[in-house]
């Protein structure tokens, strides 16, 4: 038998130990929406795209049960919003690391303008007075009010802005349509669709750089140690070159932050 000495010399053992060495991991349920190519569909209805086939090889690796599902915007937004979902894709900026948690950005990329050939946009200030369509709510709507501040600086007249509820195909098919005059929108996205729907004669103005795509946490419902367990699996299959044929196949690049910049943007780790 176990003296009772034993036993509290034991229970002071286990109390001094890390939480998260013998904490459970937690269960993820992680929603993306209709976003391609990083996260889609396909005619099967089977989730695709880079940041699915990243999340998917995280999941493999967690040590609970984690699932990925597809949904409209709005209902991911509302099953993130409830709880119902532990994680949703979205990208990362100051006003969200407020009330979020954010895993470590999975892609970069970057926002612009597509116009026509026949009237390639070719400086910013080209756009004052002008109909832009773009994607909203959304980061990219967002990031397209900051081009609209840059306007103001320049005592130009305002762009005007014809907002779509997807950034899918429609959007693309409305600039082929000239319905508007530039086409704001993720520069992977854009190029994506463009090619769906056969429209090749596009020109491109990158209007802001260095926009990171993660899994965001909602804090209040998900604590910091399910983002750091997280953002370990990842990087640690980044470095094991686990995830490079994935990042290959999508033509795209891992992104690694300098490990200072994590707690400021809300990155357990």
């Amino acid at each position: 038998m176990i003296s009772p000495k034993l036993r509290i010399l034991l229970l002071i053992m286990l109390l001094q130990l890390p939480l998260s060495s013998w904490a459970v991991a937690s269960d993820l349920n992680i929603v993306y929406h209709d976003f391609a190519p990083f996260s889609y569909e396909d005619n099967r209805g089977r989730a695709q795209g880079i940041l699915v086939e990243l999340t998917q090889a995280v999941c493999l690796q967690w040590p609970g049960r984690c699932n990925i599902s597809i949904r409209p915007y709005r209902r991911a937004m509302h099953m993130f919003s409830s709880g119902e979902a532990k994680g949703i894709f979205l990208g990362w900026n100051r006003e969200r690391a407020e009330s979020m948690w954010f895993s470590l950005p999975l892609v970069q990329t970057e926002y612009g303008f597509y116009t026509l050939n026949d009237f390639p946009i070719t400086d910013l200030s080209q756009l004052a007075g002008k109909v832009i369509g773009v994607y909203g709510p959304s980061n990219t709507y967002t990031s397209l009010m900051r081009q609209q501040e840059k306007l103001k600086r320049l005592s130009l007249p305002p762009l005007l802005t014809d907002i779509y509820p997807q950034g899918d195909a429609l959007p693309v098919r409305m600039l082929q349509k000239r319905r508007f005059d530039a086409y704001y929108v993720n520069k992977d996205v854009g190029r994506f669709y463009a090619g769906q729907v056969g429209l090749s004669q596009l020109h491109y103005l990158s209007a802001e750089r260095a926009i990171l795509y993660c899994v965001a946490f909602n804090k209040a419902f998900t604590d910091s140690e399910t983002v750091r367990q997280f953002n370990h699996l990842f990087l640690r299959l980044l470095q094991e070159g686990r995830l490079d044929k994935i990042y290959q196949k999508y033509q795209m690049q891992p992104i690694r932050l300098p490990q200072t910049d994590f707690t400021p943007k809300s990155m357990p780790y």
